[in-house]
């Protein structure tokens, strides 16, 4: 039996005695190596690090984020306090792309018998398995824990460690996280908390016990509020239904079926775009969808091509083009074997000529214009999103709405104009560290949230549901 590094690296955690296991210095030194190591990553590879970016609140918060992750790992004294300084240091970027993934997880976590969520700007008990005694607190709102105002108090525990906190979708994707504890040494896990029930308030002493990972995974999966579009093209009504749930390979059936039906979809009174639960990959998918739609016609341009995509020259980031025009260019088809090969070419360029950039990183014109028809497409053209669009998802978001499709569902994540994520392995074996390379220039320096000009107000996974209502939207 062939056995993978995550198995020797579980098997010799196993075999540490626990004195050893639990020892301060031990994981002080471990946790500070993969600090190192992620803030080089970081500061050579992310473009936002460059002074010729001019991104002076990137370099800042660099600076900061990694002050506190090396006092933070003078205190990691267990593997949980070495996820939580990584993943700390992770979130203070503030931008999603930017994470530690942990590669070994414990099989157990502690929880109080609640899962909440985030509905409607307010927190809502969403699932319960012997919470409290006498009336379930299903449905009822969270207030507060130890006297402290639960927005805070997410702030505290989502935003410090999980999500960038200003933006709402991250708040909903991870809302269930609020009471459950992963055994973060820097945080105090809540007591009692007040709850409101139908206008009458209740206090619960919490009932902190362990509940198996693979248990506790299954009901946050019940309890999620997030779509899932699925993959295929499918007639609705009088009209067409893409469902895009990712921006991965698994897009690229997708893309034929469109091209191989986009004579009747052209002529359809209505197409959907559904990419409810699209957590991004390479927006060239959605761009071949509109492309199809347009009948060959180009998108409309909105930057100039001296301010297109620049990628900082690094070592790490001349491997991943190297990657991208070797393997991944040839699965996606000649289009995008195209681009990623000028893109090698224009970083072996940049190599040869000392340049720290394949190109301008700054733009003096960010992108922008009004929302226009696409080539050949008249009918209703119409985008729908969830909280889970990320990413490259973002960028087909902003490309629709400004061919003018009518975007309804959800409000969607948000990031920067930076691209191109590469996840590396850390020194110490036990998390990954991602980085972004590349910068869009010519885009906002931030991308999204978008909001919808029509929002649905019911269950965004229910697609029988979905289907009707935009049927209704488009009758009216």
């Amino acid at each position: 039996m062939r056995l993978n590094a995550f198995t020797i690296l579980a098997a010799a955690l196993a075999a540490i005695p626990a004195q050893a296991q639990d020892s301060a210095p031990h994981w002080q030194a471990l946790t500070l190596i993969d600090v190192e190591a992620a803030h080089r990553i970081l500061s050579e590879d992310h473009p936002g690090a460059a002074p010729e970016v001019g991104d002076t609140q990137f370099r800042e918060r660099l600076a900061a984020a990694y002050a506190t992750a090396r006092k933070r790992a003078a205190l990691a004294e267990s593997y949980e306090g070495y996820q939580a300084v990584l993943a700390g240091f992770a979130v203070a970027m503030g931008d999603k792309h930017i994470r530690s993934r942990p590669l070994f997880a414990a099989e157990s976590r502690d929880w109080a018998g609640l899962l909440v969520a985030r509905r409607g700007g307010r927190w809502i008990v969403a699932g319960e398995s012997e919470a409290a005694d006498g009336e379930p607190l299903k449905g009822s709102r969270l207030v507060s824990c130890d006297g402290i105002a639960v927005d805070r108090l997410a702030e505290e525990r989502l935003g410090g460690y999980r999500i960038v906190w200003s933006i709402e979708a991250q708040r909903i994707q991870r809302a269930h996280w609020l009471l459950i504890d992963d055994g973060n040494p820097f945080l105090n896990r809540p007591r009692t908390c007040l709850f409101d029930q139908a206008g009458a308030q209740r206090t619960v002493t919490l009932r902190w016990r362990p509940v198996e990972r693979s248990e506790l995974s299954s009901k946050i999966a019940a309890a999620a509020t997030r779509g899932a579009a699925g993959f295929g093209l499918r007639k609705v009504g009088d009209g067409w239904w893409i469902a895009l749930e990712s921006l991965s390979e698994r897009a690229v059936p997708v893309v034929e079926k469109v091209r191989a039906e986009a004579a009747a979809l052209r002529s359809a009174p209505f197409v959907v775009l559904d990419m409810r639960g699209n957590g991004g990959g390479n927006s060239q998918y959605g761009q071949l969808i509109a492309d199809a739609l347009g009948g060959g016609a180009p998108a409309p341009a909105t930057a100039s091509a001296s301010c297109s995509k620049a990628w900082r020259v690094s070592e790490r980031n001349f491997s991943q083009l190297a990657y991208y025009r070797d393997t991944l260019g040839p699965r996606m088809g000649r289009e995008a074997l195209a681009q990623f090969t000028a893109e090698h070419e224009s970083m072996v360029a940049a190599r040869a000529r000392g340049d720290r950039f394949t190109g301008p990183p700054q733009c003096p014109q960010r992108a922008s214009g009004p929302a226009v028809s696409h080539g050949g497409y008249r009918g209703r053209l119409i985008l729908l999103t969830d909280n889970s669009c990320f990413s490259s998802c973002l960028l087909v978001t902003q490309d629709f709405r400004r061919l003018g499709a009518l975007h309804v569902g959800e409000a969607t994540d948000a990031n920067t104009n930076y691209m191109e994520v590469r996840e590396d392995r850390l020194p110490s074996g036990l998390s990954m560290f991602s980085t972004l390379q590349a910068v869009a220039p010519a885009s906002p320096s931030q991308i999204g949230p978008f909001t919808p000009e029509v929002a649905y107000e019911g269950d965004i996974a229910d697609t029988a549901a979905l289907e009707a209502w935009v049927l209704g939207l488009v009758a009216r």
